[in-house]
């Protein structure tokens, strides 16, 4: 049986790849914890394999500074933009789901 997938964009491969992107931030989009194909979509798609270990359900408000640099960026500002790019509803009191997940050998 096929794992299921988890998208990425294409930007984020290469944080993915060095350890320094370790959650993403999900808004509206379910996702299971164990065996997970990390895809990242472009020209020529790449897929990873990989397990999501955990998952914690917070609000946009509530995200910290922890969670922004576990999430490969730089602060919570940087964070807050990209979430608005990909999710342009988004507001500070939405559920979101912190995605934490490592790539598998």
């Amino acid at each position: 049986m096929n794992s299921p997938s988890l998208y990425f964009h294409p930007d984020y491969l290469d944080a993915v790849r060095a350890g320094r992107k370790t959650t993403t931030v999900r808004f509206r989009d379910p996702v299971e914890v164990g065996p997970v194909s990390l895809v990242f979509e472009s020209d020529e798609e790449v897929a990873l394999p990989g397990v999501v270990t955990q998952l914690t359900v917070t609000t946009v408000g509530r995200l910290s500074e922890a969670d922004a640099r576990a999430d490969g960026f730089r602060d919570l500002a940087e964070l807050h933009d990209r979430l608005r790019y990909h999710y342009p509803d988004i507001e500070p009191a939405d559920h979101v789901t912190i995605v934490h997940f490592r790539p598998v050998a």
